[in-house]
């Protein structure tokens, strides 16, 4: 439940529901960045430590990121508290750095939903990713009100938006009305309980599927994304998780994905993003400099799209002949405009726009830097978040 008033964030901030993580990250530990370069703080020296996820793992297939995930490293924001609370909400923060010509910089704060690690470099066609569906928990039906009630909390169930993609199975007998094998969609009815439809129109109209029967045994729920589990928000970018530079080539960088509205075969504009040369550690390959292909740190999504629930391609159209990239999935909570040396950028989200930014269980949170000058590689970054509950 988010904050309806000040009188309950006087009570929550009374009550001790709130906490401050104080974080210290350095820049891309190889290389200085250029004027309009975007880098990860992922690689960095600091609090918390260098990630070593983004670089590991299968090509080519998803990997869900949590805050609990092994060898994450991603800033701690208090735990999990939507089985006691409502939610968390960020509520204030700063960022500033001493490094000298690191400013202006724009430190921004984002949550990385997952990833797709691609080794095959060398290969210029397009290449089809593996999106194993893998959260799951379990749930019960009630065949009088066609409403499921989930039975645990272990993947933080209360997340799943309405139009999430999923499967379901089962020890025994499903509830009648229901297959294996088949996508639905959710309806969410609260945090703890949902509908099924058989499209997602339906799931948005909010027309459920009959349930008959409570069927027999345990019964499963299986979707891909740990938040923002509807794809809603959700932006991509390709960057260089590992210390070994991309081999010399500029690739236009493009990708095919289903969208938020669970309509596939979407893609990245006709004007494609287009990779640095030797893209250093850490570099977010199509930023920097200016004209065409370069671009924010986001890929840029198909007109009239409000997010990516899967990747189902990605493509570089030249080869690389070293390293590795990563394209990530996540959602931007917060950006800190740091204009002066050694001067904090605070941000006070309570009064300031966009306001109280939500921040779910499991939530991986890192920063992303785009620097408006050249910033000398290991330039030091720190500052604070403060989050309450509610």
């Amino acid at each position: 439940m988010a904050f309806t008033s000040q009188n309950q964030i006087i009570q929550a901030l009374t009550n001790g529901q709130t906490f401050r993580a104080d974080w210290s990250k350095n820049m891309n530990p190889t290389a200085a960045a250029v004027a309009n370069e975007w880098h990860t703080l992922f690689r960095g020296n600091g609090n918390p430590g260098p990630d070593a996820i983004f670089d590991a793992g299968a090509n080519l297939t998803f990997q869900a990121v949590k805050d609990t995930t092994t060898n994450a490293a991603s800033i701690q924001h208090g735990g999990n508290v939507q089985g006691t609370y409502g939610g968390k909400q960020l509520l204030s923060g700063s960022a500033v750095s001493a490094a000298a010509t690191a400013q202006p910089t724009v430190v921004t704060l984002i949550d990385v939903v997952g990833f797709y690690r691609v080794t095959s470099v060398t290969t210029t066609t397009a290449q089809a990713t593996t999106n194993t569906l893998g959260q799951s928990d379990t749930f019960t039906a009630d065949a009088g009100t066609d409403v499921c009630t989930w039975t645990s909390t272990t993947n933080i169930p209360s997340n799943i938006l309405t139009g999430t993609r999923v499967r379901l199975t089962t020890t025994t007998t499903l509830p009648g009305g229901l297959a294996t094998a088949t996508d639905y969609y959710v309806i969410k009815v609260s945090d703890t309980t949902f509908s099924l439809a058989t499209s997602y129109a339906n799931a948005v109209a909010g027309t459920a599927i009959n349930i008959t029967d409570a069927g027999t045994g345990t019964h499963t729920v299986t979707w891909l994304l740990p938040r923002y589990t509807n794809g809603a928000g959700l932006n991509a970018m390709f960057f260089n998780p590992a210390a070994t530079a991309l081999g010399a080539a500029t690739p236009n960088l493009s990708l095919g994905y289903t969208n938020s509205s669970q309509v596939a075969s979407r893609a990245t504009p006709t004007v494609l993003p287009v990779g640095k040369t030797a893209a250093s550690n850490s570099h977010i390959l199509y930023t920097g400099a200016t004209g065409a292909g370069k671009y924010n740190y986001a890929v840029p999504r198909q007109s009239g799209d409000s997010g990516i629930a899967e990747i189902n391609t990605i493509q570089n159209s030249t080869s690389y002949v070293s390293g590795t990239y990563t394209v990530a999935l996540y959602k931007e909570l917060a950006r800190f405009p740091v204009t002066t040396l050694g001067v904090a950028a605070e941000r006070d989200f309570l009064n300031q726009l966009p306001s109280l930014p939500r921040v779910y269980d499991g939530a991986a949170l890192y920063f992303v830097i785009g620097s408006g000058a050249a910033t000398p590689a290991n330039s030091a970054f720190s500052g604070h978040l403060d989050f309450i509950f509610n």
